[in-house]
Formats: structure tokens, sequence, C-alpha cells
């Protein structure tokens, strides 16, 4: 298949953008194009963009492949014709943006946050029903129905989502796809669902690679953790010892499983985000203590050049130490102090 256009990142970076898109498909005017998406998602600014140009281009094939997800099938909605690959995976669900609300919040400001979280749920609802009328459009199925599919957010086969009418054909000249740890941690930073897929242990994970790094092992599994027929758990292949984060969570150990996996609780993750916020105050504290000190030293620093350039003081009343002797100090001090000034 020669394909025009391909679409296998971020859709809305680089040469998936929207302005991209725009200039790829102005070299093929009033002719046929086709273009393969094989994209976890993105903005969805740029898919709604992309949709409305393949669209308004008119005679547009796409060609689904891998796993596209997300904005990536926003954009594929605007083809003329969806192609499936067999062995291909196919995710729409709702809408979500970043929410920041950690910290500490006094009875109004959880009222003010409460307001805008609340706003922030009417904005995503609006969003919601505009994706699944779009689908549903595509599909000729109720608005409802839709929206209980981008409820579900999970991965759809390919015939899945031929008879949900999001495609209209599934391709057999596709090949299986194999997937890796490393895939896997791709899919959980990109906050995709992993659910029902089967990944292999083709590459070590960021914490195994650690792990090995520290250990100097590679993949070595315990005696006691290998199944003999008895053992329904062989997921954990080892105990290992964090002093650091031990310490702050009260733990001895962390069990890692055998993808190099560490799991810890919510409120687990609460006490390691609170003792960060700890350790940040401190620092900015002694950061503030050592810039007053720095200023306390650069006022004294000025205080003894201007003593250097001045004269000695020209004041001569007489101190008298006792009734016999006028002693006269300040007269006196002048004169030491004229006598060793250059040599400071």
């Amino acid at each position: 298949m020669n394909y025009h256009l391909i679409l296998n990142t971020t859709i809305g970076c680089w040469n998936c953008s929207k302005t991209a898109v725009r200039e790829a498909l102005s070299r093929y005017k009033d002719k046929p194009v086709n273009v393969l998406i094989s994209s976890p998602g993105g903005f969805l600014d740029d898919g709604l963009d992309i949709m409305q140009q393949f669209r308004d281009h008119g005679d547009v094939t796409a060609y689904i492949s891998g796993f596209t997800a997300s904005a990536a099938t926003v954009a594929a909605m605007g083809a003329k014709k969806i192609v499936m690959g067999k062995y291909s995976f196919f995710l729409v669900h709702k809408c979500s943006n970043f929410i920041d609300a950690w910290g500490s919040y006094n009875a109004d400001q959880i009222q003010k946050l409460i307001d805008e979280l609340t706003a922030n749920k009417k904005e995503n609802d609006k969003i919601d029903v505009v994706l699944a009328q779009l689908y549903a459009d595509r599909c000729g199925k109720p608005i409802s129905d839709i929206l209980n599919v981008l409820k579900q957010g999970k991965w759809l086969n390919a015939t899945e989502a031929l008879e949900l009418g999001l495609i209209d054909e599934i391709s057999a000249d596709d090949r299986k796809q194999n997937l890796s740890l490393a895939d896997k941690e791709r899919f959980l930073n990109m906050e995709l669902p992993v659910e029902g897929i089967s990944f292999e242990d083709e590459a070590p994970s960021w914490v195994s690679r650690i792990l090995n790094a520290i250990t100097g092992k590679k993949n070595e599994v315990p005696a006691d953790t290998l199944d003999n027929g008895d053992n329904q758990n062989n997921s954990t292949v080892m105990k290992k010892k964090f002093n650091s984060v031990g310490k702050v969570l009260e733990k001895e150990d962390f069990d890692v499983t055998a993808d190099g996996t560490i799991s810890i609780t919510g409120d687990e993750m609460q006490k390691v985000e609170a003792h960060l916020a700890t350790l940040e105050k401190s620092i900015s504290d002694k950061d503030d203590t050592i810039a007053k000190r720095d200023s306390t030293i650069a006022d004294l620093n000025t205080q003894i050049e201007n003593l250097k350039k001045g004269p000695g003081a020209e004041d001569t009343e007489i101190v008298k130490t006792n009734e016999n002797e006028d002693f006269d100090v300040v007269t006196r001090s002048k004169e030491l102090f004229n006598s060793v000034k250059d040599l400071l």
C-alpha cells in the first residue's frame, strides 16, 4: 500500500499536527489520499481539525494499524472510508484534562475548588456529547449508546469496531502486534488502558533496568518464586529494600514483580509527596537564611571600607578616670587609629 500521509506519533506534534496535515493534503488536491493512522492520540483540537480537513478533501481512506486511540480516532472519522487491520485495536473514550489540586485547603478554598471542578465537569460533559455525536453520526447509532462506549473506555478489536460501525472494513493484510513491557510503560504514561492486552517480556521496564544495574542481575528469578505446581502466583520475584523510601513509608521491603513493577497505594504516594514538600520547604528556608547572611556580610564589608577611607574622630572630649589624672581617651584613640588605618 502506498500511503500519502502517515500519522504515527502524538496527534498535534511535529508531522502529526493540523498544520503538517494541511500542508501534506495540499499536495494532493482533487486526488485520492491514503492515510495510515497508528497513533495513541494526543490533542483533541488537532484531532478535530484534521477530521475536518479529511472531510473537506473528500476522497480520503484511513487505514487503522496497531493501537489507535483517542484524538487519532477523531481524526479518522473525517475519512470517506476507514479500513482496520484484523490485529489492530481502536479506543474511544470520554475527554479528560489535567487537574492540579494538591495542597492544604481551608473551608472557603475547598468550596472554591469544588466550584471550579464542577464547572470543569460541565465543560467535559459538553465535549463528551459532541464526541458522542461525532461517532454516532458515523455509526448511525443513538448518542446514548455511544456515550456508554466512551464511558467504558476500552480497546476494541477490529470485529467490535466493525459491529459498532466505527469502521467500514477489516483488512486481512495486517501483522500481529508483539508488545513488550516497554510498550506497556508507554501506554501507562499516556494514561491508556492495558487491560486485556498481552505484553511479552522482550525488554525490561525502567524499574527492572535500575534494579539490574544495582544488583548486577538480569531477569533472575529466586528459586522460591518458581512455579512448582503448588504456587498459584509467581508474579512476585523478589523482595527489595529501598531504605530511604522505606523510612518515609514505614515499610521494610517492597515486592518487585516479574516485570519490574513496584506497587504503592494512594496513601503511600501521599506520604512521599508530603515528604518531598517538607524537603522543598526546608531547602527554601535554608536558602533564605543564606541570603540574609550574605546580605549582613555585605553590609559589614561596606562599613569596613568606609572606616578605612574616613579620617579619625575630631572629638577631643576629656574623660577623667580619677581625681588626680586627666586621660584624653578620644584623642588617644584618634592617634592610634590614624597610625594603623593604612595597615588595614
